[in-house]
């Protein structure tokens, strides 16, 4: 891997730790790594090992995206937790429930 492709890793792991709104520490700590770590990936200086890997796909990490800039077919692993919640909502509704959510995403989409 050269150290470009290093760098455009680290930089979407970055935004992947962004997306699912993870400060670096909280990312760090739910890793299994210290900070310092997770910012040497982030800068594209190493890569994680499969194992890390691992976690970061259960906790929602989009691991194609970061490791081949493609995105992955939307999924709820793919989802932040909030989007996994209202997923989870819409799935659970009854039919008033999801018309609201219906009523409430028009307004969030028009802003």
């Amino acid at each position: 891997m050269t150290a470009g492709n290093l760098q455009q890793m680290g930089e979407r792991l970055r935004e992947e730790r962004m997306r699912l709104a993870f400060s670096q520490l909280a990312f760090s700590d739910a890793c299994g790594v210290n900070r310092g770590t997770l910012a040497t990936w982030e800068k594209g200086e190493q890569s994680p090992n499969a194992a890390v890997l691992a976690v970061m796909a259960r906790a929602g990490v989009d691991l194609l995206y970061v490791v081949t800039g493609a995105r992955s077919a939307e999924s709820s692993s793919t989802l932040a937790p909030a989007e996994r919640e209202l997923l989870q909502a819409w799935r659970d509704g009854s039919a008033k429930g999801k018309a609201a959510l219906q009523a409430v995403a028009a307004l969030v989409k028009d802003d």
